[in-house]
C-alpha cells in the first residue's frame, strides 16, 4: 500500500475577561437584563427564586412598592430607553479631542436627560407619575445610559470586540504517493 494520509488540524482560541466562546460578543451587546431591572423598578417590584420540596426552582414578581406610573406610562418610557439602550447605538462613536475629551459624549447626555425630563413632564398626568416621582425615574434612567454610552466614546467598543474572542484555525493535508485518501473514497486502500 502507499503512503499514509497525514492531516493535521490545530485550533487555538484565545479568549478575554473569562469567556470563553463567541457568545461573548452577545454577552456585551445583550441589553435584555438591563431593559428588564429598569422596568422592575418603575413597577416596584422584584424577582423572588424560590425552590420547592422537589427541587423545582421558579421565579416570581414580588411588589416591594408602589409604581412609578401607569403601564401606559412604564411601557413608554421602558420604548424611550430601548431606543438608546440597544446593540446598535452602542457600535457608534463619539470621538475625543487631543486631551481624552468627547464633545459629542457630553451634548449627548446632557440632550438625554433633557429629553426624558421632557418626554415625562408632557405625559406626567396621563402616565399617573407623582411629581416627587420624577427626580428620581429620571436619576435611575440616568445612572444607567450615561455609563452605557461611554461605551462608544472613541470607538473603544468595537476596538474591543477585536480582543474579546481570538479564533485562529491551521489545516493541513499531505498526501502519500496515491493521492489524498479522504473520507473512505476510492484511494482508501
Amino acid at each position: 500500500m502507499g503512503e499514509q494520509l497525514e492531516s493535521s488540524y490545530n485550533t487555538t482560541t484565545a479568549a478575554n475577561i473569562g469567556y470563553n466562546s463567541a457568545s461573548a460578543l452577545q454577552i456585551r451587546l445583550e441589553t435584555r437584563e438591563i431593559i428588564e431591572n429598569i422596568e422592575l423598578f418603575l413597577r416596584g417590584n422584584k424577582i423572588i427564586i424560590e425552590q420547592d420540596d422537589k427541587g423545582k426552582i421558579t421565579t416570581k414578581r414580588v411588589s416591594i412598592g408602589a409604581s412609578k406610573a401607569n403601564d401606559v406610562g412604564i411601557q413608554s418610557i421602558l420604548n424611550w430607553i430601548q431606543m438608546i439602550l440597544n446593540p446598535q447605538v452602542v457600535q457608534g462613536n463619539f470621538p475625543t479631542d487631543n486631551q481624552a475629551y468627547s464633545r459629542m459624549y457630553e451634548d449627548y447626555i446632557y440632550w438625554a436627560r433633557v429629553n426624558l425630563v421632557t418626554y415625562i413632564m408632557e405625559n406626567i398626568y396621563h402616565w399617573d407619575i407623582i411629581d416627587e416621582e420624577i427626580d428620581g425615574i429620571v436619576n435611575s434612567v440616568m445612572n444607567i445610559v450615561e455609563p452605557f454610552m461611554t461605551r462608544l466614546i472613541d470607538n473603544k467598543e468595537r476596538e474591543s470586540y477585536e480582543h474579546t474572542v481570538k479564533h485562529l484555525e491551521h489545516s493541513a493535508i499531505r498526501e502519500g504517493k496515491e493521492g489524498a485518501k479522504f473520507f473512505g473514497g476510492p484511494n482508501n486502500g
